[in-house]
């Protein structure tokens, strides 16, 4: 296929752009080098130049789809903040973030679910221990602020409470597949302040 050649990572670029939308639109079965090289405008032979087979291709897919993940829990401007509103604007962001991108959380779960080889599940697995540890400094700091040792009770521990943020995005990441409108930010960020200590 003619066309004017693109420099190296503008066609890689090109490649995976074109493999995203077959996957968003047919599924990650419907990801051929030809299918893949017809919306590229390019050779089914470059796409195997570039990623070699067609598991290379989705394991590049995968990885844009993992790439960004942690960019809104990272960034610099979070440290200024108080420790619980800090934790707010991560978990605000991230449900805004599931609403905009809820087509590429799908194709994310897709990869888990019908992709079960470690070649896909690894990175995965790798990603969600990730996304937990972003949480993790912030959720001990408010539990941390929150109360007292031998205050009240048995109060949620940092760790419980990261745990408990996670399980929350992943539970509106599936809302937010299935009904993105559905999803509630203030909602869930309710919940989340229920489980706050009263401050000592």
């Amino acid at each position: 296929m003619g066309g004017p050649k693109l420099p190296e990572q503008e066609r890689c670029d090109a490649i995976l752009a074109a493999a995203y939308q077959i996957a968003l639109t047919d599924g990650l079965d419907a990801v051929t080098a030809r299918r893949v090289a017809t919306a590229a405008g390019i050779s089914p032979g470059l796409v195997f130049f570039h990623f070699q087979s067609k598991d290379g291709l989705l394991q590049a897919l995968l990885a844009v789809l993992l790439d960004g993940t942690l960019d809104a829990l990272t960034d610099p401007g979070l440290a200024a903040l108080a420790p619980w509103d800090r934790l707010e604007r991560m978990v605000r962001v991230e449900l805004e973030r599931l609403v905009e991108h809820h087509a590429g959380v799908e194709l994310l779960f897709a990869f888990y679910f019908s992709r079960r080889d470690d070649l896909f599940r690894d990175p995965i697995e790798a990603s969600f221990g990730r996304y937990l540890e972003a949480f993790l400094p912030v959720c001990r700091e408010v539990a941390g602020a929150a109360g007292t040792p031998g205050g009240a009770a048995e109060a949620v521990s940092g760790d419980d409470l990261a745990a408990t943020v996670v399980a929350l995005i992943h539970g509106a990441s599936i809302q937010a597949i299935r009904s993105p409108a559905s999803v509630r930010s203030e909602a869930l960020l309710a919940t989340i302040r229920a489980l706050r200590l009263p401050a000592a």
